[in-house]
């Protein structure tokens, strides 16, 4: 079987659309069609019938999805059980912060360890890298979220608490206060994170629960732009530590005494529940999580990752 055709039927049966489903994977829309009916013909039974102004999976294609994960999956792990010389490649979606200050060195460690294989990091926002794990654009994404975040088609491994720190410049007005407020917000700018991000959403609601409407300054989408924009006096930012430690630490920046229960994140590695996990992406999982147990051993506890070597089964 055709992998490229089980693909293209799992797409459109996930989209329920043949127009989406080509922007999606890249094809022209008589392909996709053109693909859908070579199947058709393979399995001798319509796979999808019109429903108003969409599309619908037959009896025959409801079954057929079933196996195309499956099929696919397993057609996955058979490449990389054959490959003496690599564990296989991982494309790894985060968001801005984290590859820039938290994974560099676990990808050298990675392929220092592992130097056959090929290891990309891509970065987006929330929205679109969780899009681009279900879809398997990404084989994992790393992201900055609350640790309770239900969701039945992902597997969400939590790796550590990222403590986030409000800073300013040393000559803003709060340098000297002993705490900052949730009002304070309505009079000193602030330089936030785009609409998508989960700690500036946080800070939203809980400046909301006190009635704070906040003076907005800047909206950005880039971490280093918004450290400029700190730097340059435009306001006070709400960021990862990760991710300003160097400018606290040679005093560029100052963290301000704020803090909350509510404003608590962590780095969580997610990836597709159900779906077979790599040799790859199970070394990379170890790594982080033995990395920050090492650092922090009486911190979080996590679950562990099902062998995907062979002769452990």
């Amino acid at each position: 079987m055709d992998l490229t055709l089980m693909r293209t039927f799992r797409e459109t049966a996930r989209l329920m659309n043949i127009t989406r489903a080509a922007d999606e994977l890249g094809y022209a829309q008589s392909s996709v069609t053109a693909q859908i009916r070579k199947l058709e013909e393979h399995y001798g039974v319509p796979l999808f019938e019109r429903s108003g102004r969409g599309i619908r999976l037959t009896p025959g294609g409801r079954q057929l999805l079933e196996f195309a994960g499956r099929f696919l999956d397993l057609a996955e792990e058979s490449m990389q059980a054959v490959s003496a010389e690599t564990a296989g490649s991982l494309t790894v979606g985060t968001i801005e912060s984290m590859a820039a200050f938290y994974l560099p060195p676990y990808v050298r460690e990675m392929k220092k360890k592992f130097p056959q294989t090929g290891l990309l990091l891509q970065t987006g926002n929330e929205a679109e890298l969780l899009h681009g794990v279900r879809t398997g654009e990404y084989d994992a994404g790393i992201l900055l979220e609350r640790q309770k975040s239900s969701d039945p088609e992902l597997v969400r491994l939590v790796l550590k608490e990222e403590p986030l720190l409000l800073v300013a410049r040393p000559d803003h007005p709060l340098a000297s206060t002993e705490s900052v407020r949730p009002a304070d917000f309505a009079s000193h700018a602030w330089v936030a994170p785009e609409r998508s991000c989960s700690y500036r959403n946080m800070l939203v609601e809980l400046l909301h629960e006190h009635g704070v409407r906040p003076q907005l300054s800047c909206e950005l989408g880039s971490v280093e732009a918004i450290k400029r924009c700190v730097l340059h006096g435009l306001g006070l930012s709400l960021l990862p530590e990760c991710a300003v430690a160097a400018e606290v630490r040679d005093g560029r920046l100052i963290a301000l005494p704020f803090s909350h229960p509510q404003l608590r994140i962590y780095a969580q590695l997610v990836y597709p529940a159900g779906r077979w996990v790599s040799r790859t992406l199970a070394a990379f999982i170890a790594m982080l999580q033995q990395e920050q147990q090492e650092q922090e051993p009486d911190s979080l506890s996590f679950p562990a990752i099902a062998s995907t070597d062979p002769d452990s089964r």
